[in-house]
């Protein structure tokens, strides 16, 4: 028998979140729109009046104006804090990386002695840190993600287009893993079960979370599913499961206009 849960619908994704002002440390791991999500809620944060740093401990594309009007890059030797300090006073919104690799041409990560620092400099620093290679679901390594001990919200990202899809190279990253973790096949076609089962699993979506961090599921691309009753039923499946480390799973999309978030909570 399915655990009944509750729910409610916002234009507002910060507060479908729940970020708290406490939440000085907030990390975006999984897959299928972690990007996008940081980025949102970045803008959204600012548009509150709160400062915010994005970063990533893995490596992410470096952003356009819209996401991030500004990137500092920390030099190895003498890390840039002093213009991290200034710079977030102006602009209230900024993304900070190590520096731009010369092979992928993308921004690598900060250490974790660097978060540490940064989240002193702006009320919220938000880290992406998985990675995915642009596949809409994942089942970490051993080695991922690479969550930083002092994060207090961390949000794993699901991406539904990979619903009702062969469970393959193409459509999952770590595959092997991912069958390992959802007790399923290559091939096999990836359902609601797994992606409840992925969810909850300690060496799936919770692999490496601080024990002490609250946990909100997001599933990305809503617009793919045409009966909201199913995304009711995903949602509870996730949260039915009674170790309860998730606390809550939000529904949406971050591409159009007229956004609108669903929070989903055990009842």
């Amino acid at each position: 028998m399915q655990q009944a849960v509750r729910c409610f619908k916002t234009g507002d994704l910060v507060a479908a979140t729940e970020i708290r002002p406490q939440d000085a440390c907030i990390a975006i791991i999984g897959a299928g729109g972690k990007t996008s999500l940081m980025y949102y809620l970045a803008n959204s944060l600012a548009e509150k009046g709160r400062t915010v740093i994005c970063t990533t401990t893995t490596k992410i594309l470096p952003p356009n104006s819209l996401q991030s009007p500004k990137t500092i890059f920390l030099n190895d030797d003498l890390p840039q804090f002093e213009e991290v300090s200034s710079e977030i006073a102006d602009c209230r919104h900024l993304t900070v990386g190590r520096r731009i690799d010369s092979g992928s041409g993308k921004v690598l990560g900060v250490s974790n002695e660097q978060i540490s620092s940064l989240t002193h400099m702006a009320d919220h620093v938000i880290i992406e840190a998985d990675g995915a290679s642009g596949r809409p679901i994942k089942a970490p390594a051993p080695h991922e993600p690479v969550i930083p001990g002092i994060a207090s919200l961390v949000i794993p990202v699901i991406g539904l287009d990979a619903l009702f899809r062969p469970a393959n190279s193409k459509n999952v990253f770590r595959l092997e893993n991912f069958v390992e973790v959802t007790n399923s096949s290559p091939g096999s076609t990836i359902t609601p079960h797994e992606i409840g089962l992925l969810s909850n699993h300690p060496e799936g979506l919770l692999r490496n979370v601080p024990d002490l961090a609250m946990v909100t599921v997001f599933l990305n691309k809503i617009d793919k599913i045409k009966d909201s009753k199913f995304v009711v039923g995903l949602a509870t499946l996730i949260l039915q499961n009674r170790g309860k480390r998730i606390e809550s799973v939000v529904a949406g999309t971050l591409a159009g206009a007229g956004r609108l978030f669903t929070r989903f909570e055990r009842q």
